[in-house]
């Protein structure tokens, strides 16, 4: 294991076994003004984070996919701790593992310091986000999700949503910033049971509709094409 003292608050988590780009990847950190710590892939990895209580968790492993995506669910289960993985690995099959296992964000190599640099901002909103609401509480845009009172309040008028609908939308909202799998949503609305992924879209479709009427709900939640869909931290312009 390796550290870094530079920067201020909590460190962000590099997991890399390629050399070079991590390099790389820590010198681009440290001079955006981050500290930053170096980690070895292992079993334990998810208790480590969570014992460093890091911003942020940045994953880039050359392990076969079970094992990698072994670390992801490790650390998800120990942690809420947004995870970036950034990877050689462009094929969608990846991507959707990865995402599904519970990983933020996936990054494509070679990548630009700052587009590198803007997703990760991306991510540690939504980990705030997620922080935020152990109140029970989020607010995006004109939109006021309160979990404890069941309430959703948009532009002041209380929303009118059907059981089913606020599930839906109250898993999201307890995963903000984070892809939730179609599964995963099916489950929560409709049981265990439930493998119909048309309920899902059409219940989906009339969710964001009701959030957004002018842009059925695209400044909300967006779909994450094969995998699941998204409640953001912040409104989409």
């Amino acid at each position: 294991m390796a550290s870094s003292t530079s920067g201020l608050g909590p460190p962000l988590v590099i997991i890399d076994e390629d050399r070079q780009f991590s390099r790389w990847l820590r010198a681009t950190l440290e001079a955006a003004g981050h500290c930053v710590h170096e980690l070895t892939s292992s079993p334990t990895s998810g208790a480590a984070i969570e014992a460093l209580d890091a911003a942020a968790v940045v994953l880039d492993l050359a392990a076969p996919e079970l094992e990698r995506l072994g670390v992801i669910q490790s650390i998800r289960r120990a942690s809420d701790v947004p995870i970036l993985v950034v990877t050689a690995r462009a094929e969608e099959h990846d991507k959707i593992s990865a995402l599904d296992a519970g990983a933020d964000d996936y990054l494509t190599k070679p990548l630009a310091a700052g587009e590198f640099l803007a997703r990760l901002r991306v991510a540690l909103r939504h980990g705030r986000a997620r922080h935020g609401l152990r109140g029970g509480r989020v607010q995006v845009g004109e939109l006021s999700i309160d979990l404890l009172a069941r309430d959703v309040i948009l532009r002041g008028e209380r929303l009118a949503l059907t059981p089913t609908d606020y599930r839906l939308l109250a898993l999201l909202t307890r995963n903000i910033g984070r892809v939730v799998p179609h599964q995963q949503l099916l489950h929560e609305a409709w049981g265990p049971n439930a493998r119909d992924p048309h309920y899902l879209r059409v219940y989906m479709a009339r969710l964001r509709r009701k959030l957004d009427p002018e842009r059925a709900g695209a400044r909300y939640i967006v779909t994450e094409a094969g995998v699941g869909y998204r409640l953001l931290a912040e409104l989409r312009p």
